[in-house]
């Protein structure tokens, strides 16, 4: 079976080498020791902005949690973001889908992080300590619920100087992403993808940019490969 490595590195030749060099030097700055949880937000706009922000600052993994209102992604917010990262979906109706999602992410060892006026770190004062962290952002009017704020390994709190008593959900993700962001890659601590990971990636990507003729073009690439290498 053609490797990994092969098989992208066989696909890229159909596309500019502009359009390759974007794909390898973004996957390059991929991580996935920081992911973003939205809890029940209930606006699309703020979810495509959230997508959008989370796509920008090199952020692979969103997980989107419906509770009690149903998630709609606008796409002319996100800007086609939901081609370029991943996107896993708690939904399911008479289920607790916050608990499945936090069951997920403490699975694959991340902390909990979430935004709290009261919180316990003021933003600018945050420094990455190497774990790998699961930001969660709550609802527009409710914002984080008590589940998840018990269940929080850090709370942190952005300083705030006016009489508005908070941010816009999106505004907020943003700031505290960009702290998170900021303070993992100035560290010394391993935050880029394993190999496999990024190479994965980039066969999605490629397999994107390529579109109706990806597929046919990946069966040629396979059953080439296949006929050479028969014993």
């Amino acid at each position: 079976m053609i490797s990994l490595a092969e098989l992208v590195r066989e696909l890229k030749h159909h596309l500019t080498p502009e359009r390759v060099e974007r794909i390898e030097s973004v996957a390059a700055q991929r991580t996935r020791k920081i992911c973003l949880i939205l809890e029940d937000i209930r606006q699309e706009h703020n979810i495509g902005a959230l997508l959008r922000t989370a796509d920008i600052l090199g952020v692979q993994d969103v997980h989107l949690v419906s509770q009690r209102y149903e998630a709609r992604l606008a796409k002319a917010i996100a800007k086609g973001s939901t081609k370029w990262i991943s996107l896993h979906r708690y939904q399911e109706r008479n289920q607790n889908n916050l608990e499945l999602c936090l069951k997920q992410i403490q699975k694959e060892n991340y902390q909990l992080v979430v935004a709290d006026p009261q919180g316990d770190v003021d933003l600018p004062d945050f420094q990455y300590q190497g774990n790998k962290l699961a930001l969660l952002m709550g609802s527009e009017w409710d914002g984080v619920s008590a589940q998840a704020r018990s269940l929080a390994a850090t709370k942190i709190r952005i300083p705030q100087y006016g009489f508005t008593q908070s941010f816009n959900v999106s505004v907020a993700a943003a700031l505290i992403l960009q702290q998170l962001s900021q303070s993992l890659r100035s560290s010394d601590y391993p935050w880029k993808l394993e190999e496999e990971e990024r190479l994965q990636l980039e066969l999605n990507w490629t397999m994107e940019r390529l579109g109706a003729s990806a597929w046919p073009l990946r069966e040629k690439i396979e059953n080439e490969w296949e006929a050479q290498h028969k014993s």
